[in-house]
Protein backbone atom coordinates (compact mmCIF):
# COMPACT_ATOMS: atom_id res chain seq x y z
CA UNK A 1 0.00 0.00 0.00
CA UNK A 2 2.88 2.35 0.83
CA UNK A 3 4.31 1.81 -2.67
CA UNK A 4 0.95 2.67 -4.29
CA UNK A 5 0.68 5.91 -2.29
CA UNK A 6 4.29 6.83 -3.07
CA UNK A 7 3.75 6.14 -6.78
CA UNK A 8 0.55 8.22 -6.81
CA UNK A 9 2.28 11.11 -5.04
CA UNK A 10 5.26 10.96 -7.40
CA UNK A 11 2.87 10.93 -10.36
CA UNK A 12 1.13 14.04 -9.04
CA UNK A 13 4.44 15.80 -8.43
CA UNK A 14 5.67 14.93 -11.93
CA UNK A 15 2.42 16.12 -13.53
CA UNK A 16 2.59 19.37 -11.54
CA UNK A 17 6.21 19.92 -12.60
CA UNK A 18 5.37 19.38 -16.28
CA UNK A 19 2.36 21.70 -16.10
CA UNK A 20 4.35 24.38 -14.29
CA UNK A 21 7.23 24.17 -16.77
CA UNK A 22 4.90 24.39 -19.74
CA UNK A 23 2.41 26.89 -18.35
CA UNK A 24 4.65 29.63 -17.03
CA UNK A 25 3.28 33.00 -16.02
CA UNK A 26 1.05 35.15 -18.18
CA UNK A 27 -2.25 34.57 -19.93
CA UNK A 28 -4.28 31.58 -18.86
CA UNK A 29 -4.30 28.59 -21.17
CA UNK A 30 -5.86 25.16 -21.18
CA UNK A 31 -2.64 23.15 -21.11
CA UNK A 32 -2.61 20.10 -18.89
CA UNK A 33 -0.69 17.00 -17.88
CA UNK A 34 -1.59 13.74 -16.22
CA UNK A 35 0.51 10.89 -14.93
CA UNK A 36 -0.66 7.72 -13.25
CA UNK A 37 -4.17 9.07 -12.65
CA UNK A 38 -3.03 12.41 -11.20
CA UNK A 39 -3.95 15.42 -13.37
CA UNK A 40 -3.03 19.09 -13.45
CA UNK A 41 -5.32 21.27 -15.56
CA UNK A 42 -8.41 20.29 -17.53
CA UNK A 43 -8.39 18.02 -20.56
CA UNK A 44 -5.82 15.36 -19.60
CA UNK A 45 -6.71 12.02 -18.06
CA UNK A 46 -4.78 8.85 -17.34
CA UNK A 47 -5.18 5.51 -15.69
CA UNK A 48 -2.57 3.71 -13.63
CA UNK A 49 0.71 3.72 -15.53
CA UNK A 50 -0.40 6.20 -18.22
CA UNK A 51 0.91 9.64 -19.26
CA UNK A 52 -0.95 12.39 -21.11
CA UNK A 53 -0.02 15.94 -22.08
CA UNK A 54 -1.98 18.60 -23.95
CA UNK A 55 -0.85 22.06 -24.98
CA UNK A 56 -3.46 24.62 -25.90
CA UNK A 57 -7.16 23.82 -25.60
CA UNK A 58 -6.49 20.21 -26.64
CA UNK A 59 -7.40 16.94 -24.91
CA UNK A 60 -5.29 13.86 -24.20
CA UNK A 61 -6.34 10.56 -22.62
CA UNK A 62 -4.07 7.61 -21.81
CA UNK A 63 -6.20 4.91 -20.20
CA UNK A 64 -4.09 1.88 -19.45
CA UNK A 65 -0.60 0.88 -18.33
CA UNK A 66 2.18 2.20 -20.52
CA UNK A 67 -0.19 4.26 -22.68
CA UNK A 68 0.94 7.73 -23.80
CA UNK A 69 -1.23 10.47 -25.33
CA UNK A 70 0.03 13.88 -26.48
CA UNK A 71 -2.10 16.55 -28.16
CA UNK A 72 -0.93 20.01 -29.26
CA UNK A 73 -3.22 22.42 -31.05
CA UNK A 74 -6.39 24.45 -31.17
CA UNK A 75 -9.81 23.47 -32.47
CA UNK A 76 -9.89 23.55 -36.26
CA UNK A 77 -11.75 22.35 -39.32
CA UNK A 78 -11.42 18.63 -40.05
CA UNK A 79 -12.83 17.70 -43.46
CA UNK A 80 -13.45 14.10 -42.39
CA UNK A 81 -15.93 15.34 -39.77
CA UNK A 82 -17.11 18.31 -41.84
CA UNK A 83 -16.85 20.70 -38.91
CA UNK A 84 -14.46 22.25 -36.39
CA UNK A 85 -13.19 19.70 -33.87
CA UNK A 86 -10.79 19.92 -30.93
CA UNK A 87 -7.27 18.55 -31.21
CA UNK A 88 -7.33 15.18 -29.40
CA UNK A 89 -5.15 12.17 -28.63
CA UNK A 90 -6.54 8.93 -27.20
CA UNK A 91 -4.57 5.82 -26.22
CA UNK A 92 -6.73 3.18 -24.55
CA UNK A 93 -8.19 -0.31 -24.55
CA UNK A 94 -4.98 -2.10 -23.59
CA UNK A 95 -1.30 -1.46 -22.90
CA UNK A 96 1.66 0.17 -24.60
CA UNK A 97 -0.34 2.41 -26.96
CA UNK A 98 0.90 5.79 -28.18
CA UNK A 99 -1.26 8.55 -29.71
CA UNK A 100 0.24 11.89 -30.80
CA UNK A 101 -1.83 14.65 -32.45
CA UNK A 102 0.09 17.77 -33.51
CA UNK A 103 -2.04 20.28 -35.39
CA UNK A 104 -5.25 22.27 -35.14
CA UNK A 105 -8.35 20.09 -35.46
CA UNK A 106 -6.33 16.86 -35.68
CA UNK A 107 -7.01 13.54 -33.97
CA UNK A 108 -4.87 10.52 -33.11
CA UNK A 109 -6.30 7.35 -31.61
CA UNK A 110 -4.81 3.99 -30.69
CA UNK A 111 -6.82 1.22 -29.07
CA UNK A 112 -5.63 -2.23 -28.06
CA UNK A 113 -2.06 -3.31 -27.39
CA UNK A 114 1.16 -1.77 -28.71
CA UNK A 115 -0.48 0.46 -31.33
CA UNK A 116 0.89 3.82 -32.51
CA UNK A 117 -1.04 6.67 -34.12
CA UNK A 118 0.89 9.81 -35.11
CA UNK A 119 -0.51 12.85 -36.92
CA UNK A 120 1.27 16.06 -37.90
CA UNK A 121 -0.87 18.52 -39.82
CA UNK A 122 -3.99 20.64 -39.67
CA UNK A 123 -7.37 18.87 -39.73
CA UNK A 124 -5.83 15.40 -40.07
CA UNK A 125 -6.37 12.01 -38.42
CA UNK A 126 -4.38 8.87 -37.60
CA UNK A 127 -6.01 5.77 -36.12
CA UNK A 128 -4.58 2.39 -35.09
CA UNK A 129 -7.12 -0.11 -33.78
CA UNK A 130 -8.88 -3.38 -34.51
CA UNK A 131 -11.91 -2.25 -36.51
CA UNK A 132 -15.51 -1.42 -35.62
CA UNK A 133 -18.39 -3.36 -34.16
CA UNK A 134 -21.19 -1.12 -35.34
CA UNK A 135 -20.00 2.33 -34.31
CA UNK A 136 -17.78 1.06 -31.49
CA UNK A 137 -14.01 0.91 -32.20
CA UNK A 138 -12.49 -2.42 -31.17
CA UNK A 139 -8.96 -3.11 -29.87
CA UNK A 140 -6.22 -4.18 -32.28
CA UNK A 141 -2.60 -5.20 -31.80
CA UNK A 142 0.71 -3.90 -33.16
CA UNK A 143 -0.74 -1.40 -35.66
CA UNK A 144 1.01 1.79 -36.80
CA UNK A 145 -0.68 4.73 -38.47
CA UNK A 146 1.22 7.86 -39.57
CA UNK A 147 -0.25 10.99 -41.17
CA UNK A 148 2.00 13.91 -42.12
CA UNK A 149 -0.23 16.23 -44.14
CA UNK A 150 -2.95 18.84 -43.86
CA UNK A 151 -6.36 17.25 -44.31
CA UNK A 152 -4.94 13.70 -44.50
CA UNK A 153 -6.02 10.50 -42.78
CA UNK A 154 -4.39 7.10 -42.26
CA UNK A 155 -5.98 4.16 -40.48
CA UNK A 156 -4.15 0.97 -39.52
CA UNK A 157 -7.02 -1.37 -38.79
CA UNK A 158 -6.73 -4.98 -37.61
CA UNK A 159 -3.55 -6.66 -36.36
CA UNK A 160 0.02 -5.93 -37.44
CA UNK A 161 -1.08 -3.28 -39.97
CA UNK A 162 0.77 -0.19 -41.22
CA UNK A 163 -0.85 2.81 -42.86
CA UNK A 164 0.62 6.17 -43.92
CA UNK A 165 -0.69 9.35 -45.56
CA UNK A 166 1.78 12.00 -46.67
CA UNK A 167 -0.42 14.05 -49.03
CA UNK A 168 -3.18 16.52 -48.29
CA UNK A 169 -6.65 15.11 -48.76
CA UNK A 170 -5.35 11.53 -48.74
CA UNK A 171 -7.43 8.86 -46.94
CA UNK A 172 -5.87 5.42 -46.54
CA UNK A 173 -6.78 2.34 -44.54
CA UNK A 174 -4.06 -0.29 -44.24
CA UNK A 175 -1.99 1.21 -47.01
CA UNK A 176 1.07 3.28 -47.73
CA UNK A 177 0.61 6.49 -49.61
CA UNK A 178 2.39 9.60 -50.69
Amino acid sequence: MKKVITTALMGGVAAAAVAAALGGAGAANASCASLNGQSIGAGCTTGTGGFSLALGPAAATAAGPGNIAIAVGNPGFNRFYGTNVPTQALADGGTGNVAVALGDGSNAGSRGNHNTAFVLGQGSNAFAYGGNNGNIPQPGNHNTSITVANGGEAGAVGKHKLSTAFSSGRHLNNGLGG
